[in-house]
């Protein structure tokens, strides 16, 4: 039999419990209120600049990436995530003409899988050459009848311009739409022109002993933008811009862009960093002119940001989601692919910014995702 002391204490243990488990509902409701408030990445929204073409907060699952199983496991069923990035890297899936089936896409479906089967968006980002000394990401096939260089940054590339190249190269972008045109789970697709999924001209140097130059390689970019075009994809096709030379020449990457716009693809930038809102803010060029280029292009088509890479949360450089993506978002961007490592932050309890930064970072997510969408 319990003392009146131990009665007591008893009673108000049961009270503060009973206090604890009505603050967990009340939690527990206003969170399954603000998810209902956000609106569907998975349909037009009027919030955004191109209401009917596709929104939201991405994943980029890089090819290969180990922390790709996180995502996975963490990220796949989280309300401001719209779905992710997928990799298609050419050798991968294109076995050449004389194999039987030439494509196999099983790499790609299979990557897909489990963000369809929760309801998620999924982008194609195409890479006809990869990054690091040993990338080779262009068939053999192709290589067999297209001259290449090598460098330590991009491994083998093709010349890019030669005939055979572009042609091998529109046949596969060609069997992409013809695969996954039609699939309503796939968003946009963004085809790699030079280096992995931008236009920057991999292997430059290299390339100068074959006649690179900023002529020729505008001249190959236009005829690529415009066969796209030609293609009359029922997806968003988009464009990775660049910058490139010292210093770099700001009117080639605003000529790329402003044909793409006149093509309909959409244009982004793959390198958002701190450094960006501080070169806006003091009248200097963001990285390749972005953001120039944005405000003019606004409304005209999606605009797409990418950071540099992983942020750091304590705000140093390259800087944190919240110098970041709050300053994206006064683009009127629409599309914004981030790192696995920084979703983690906000939804993994096991990675080791989520106890000081988990709070700050799904705040910035679940605020970008009442104006871009969330699913």
């Amino acid at each position: 039999m319990l003392s009146g002391r131990e009665s007591d204490l008893r009673r108000k243990l049961i009270v503060k419990l009973l206090l604890v488990v009505a603050a967990v509902g009340l939690v527990a409701t206003a969170s399954v209120a603000a998810t209902d408030k956000v609106p569907k990445c998975t349909a037009p929204l009027a919030t955004v600049e191109v209401p009917k073409a596709p929104h939201g907060l991405f994943v980029i699952l890089f090819p290969g990436a180990a922390i790709n199983s996180k995502a996975t496991k963490y990220l796949v069923s989280q309300a401001p995530v719209c779905g992710a990035n997928i990799y298609v890297v050419w050798n991968q899936v294109d076995k050449g003409p004389n194999a039987n089936p030439r494509y196999d896409w099983s790499v790609i479906d299979e990557q897909m899988a489990p963000w369809i089967a929760a309801g998620k968006m999924v982008n194609l980002i195409v890479w006809a050459t990869g990054y690091g000394s040993k990338a080779n990401a262009t068939p053999a096939y192709v290589f067999a009848k297209v001259p290449s260089v090598s460098c330590p940054s991009f491994g083998r590339v093709p010349v890019f311009w030669n005939d055979d190249f572009i042609q091998s190269y529109r046949s596969f972008q060609s069997a992409i739409l013809g695969k996954y045109g039609t699939n309503s789970s796939v968003g946009y697709i963004r085809f790699g022109l030079g280096a992995g999924g931008e236009i920057y001209p991999a292997c430059m140097y290299a390339l100068k002993d074959h006649g690179f130059s900023e002529a020729i390689w505008q001249k190959y970019l236009f005829a690529m933008l415009d066969y796209e075009k030609s293609l009359n994809s029922s997806k968003q096709l988009a464009v990775g811009l660049n910058e490139f030379g010292n210093p770099p020449n700001l009117n080639f990457t605003a000529a790329i862009a402003e044909r793409a716009i006149q093509d309909g693809i959409a244009i982004g930038n793959q390198g958002l960093t701190v450094e960006d809102v501080r070169n806006d803010r003091a009248g200097r060029a963001c990285m390749a002119d972005w953001c120039r280029l944005f405000r003019g292009a606004r409304g005209k088509v999606p605009l797409v940001l990418q950071t540099g890479g992983a942020t750091h949360p304590d705000h140093s450089d390259p800087g944190s989601m919240l110098d970041i993506l709050p300053f994206a978002l006064g683009f009127h961007v629409q599309i914004l692919e981030l790192y696995v490592e920084d979703w983690l932050v906000a939804y993994d309890p096991t990675d080791p910014n989520y106890a000081h930064y988990h709070d700050e970072y799904r705040k910035v997510y679940e605020s970008a995702a009442q104006s871009l969408g969330g699913n």
